[in-house]
């Protein structure tokens, strides 16, 4: 809603009407859930079912990864890489609203984006007896964005589930974090007065990742929530 427009019910029309359309069923976010979006929802009767917090931490003081025995770090090599990448997407994120269920596809279109970066595609491998060749155990996708000089992103960050409590999580983020502060190199942002950075975006109710990225410095810089009617399945 344009600020000039603002507090004359349009947007409560507006959501109204979508309620009206689809019986109910949508989800409106709220970017940065401020005041006038909880009040457009509480009169709505609609209720949060959905916040996404991004994090953010400077590209400074950054911790030095530990990779532990067994493990083997390298970047994306090519498609021979990507049946190991989907399945262990689709077990780390399965029922995932957009990251869930990949297909060849999707991968294949995420690639063809222009800020993908093979060399920011990150791969922990087992290398040890017990573990099946060439089986992945975790990926830190990165990100440069182009339009905002300065600014890196955690992408996607996924463990296999039956890998987890290794401090892969952990370890594969520091190691995202170290790219992507190499990759930026000196860089500038827009605004001087802002230093470079690294921002990722996180479901509140996945308090395990939320520990991790705030014991690497990860702050909250803002939150943004799905609402819906109350009782229905979205």
């Amino acid at each position: 809603m344009h600020p000039q427009s603002r507090r004359r019910g349009i947007g409560t029309a507006m959501a109204r009407a979508a309620l009206a359309k689809t019986a109910g069923r949508n989800q409106f976010w709220a970017h940065g859930t401020l005041d006038p979006a909880r009040a457009t929802a509480s009169a709505l009767g609609l209720v949060g079912v959905r916040e996404l917090i991004q994090m953010r931490r400077p590209l400074r003081d950054i911790p030095e990864p530990t990779i532990p025995d067994g493990v083997v770090i390298r970047t994306y090599a090519g498609t021979s890489d990507d049946a190991e990448l989907l399945r262990v997407n689709n077990a780390a994120f399965a029922g995932h609203p957009e990251q869930g269920g990949w297909t060849a596809v999707q991968l294949a279109e995420r690639r063809g984006e222009a800020w993908f970066d093979p060399d920011g595609l990150i791969l922990a491998f087992g290398d040890s007896p017990r573990e099946r060749p060439g089986r992945l155990l975790g990926f830190h996708w990165t990100k440069v964005h182009p339009d905002h000089p300065g600014l890196g992103e955690v992408y996607v960050l996924g463990v296999d589930p039956a890998a987890q409590r290794r401090g892969l999580g952990q370890m594969l983020t520091s190691i995202g974090i170290v790219s992507l502060a190499r990759r930026l190199g000196g860089r500038k942002t827009l605004d001087p007065a802002v230093e470079p950075a690294v921002l990722l975006y996180v479901e509140s109710d996945n308090v395990a990742a939320v520990r991790t990225y705030q014991s690497l410095g990860f702050t909250t810089y803002s939150v943004d929530t799905a609402y819906a009617l109350a009782g229905t399945d979205n």
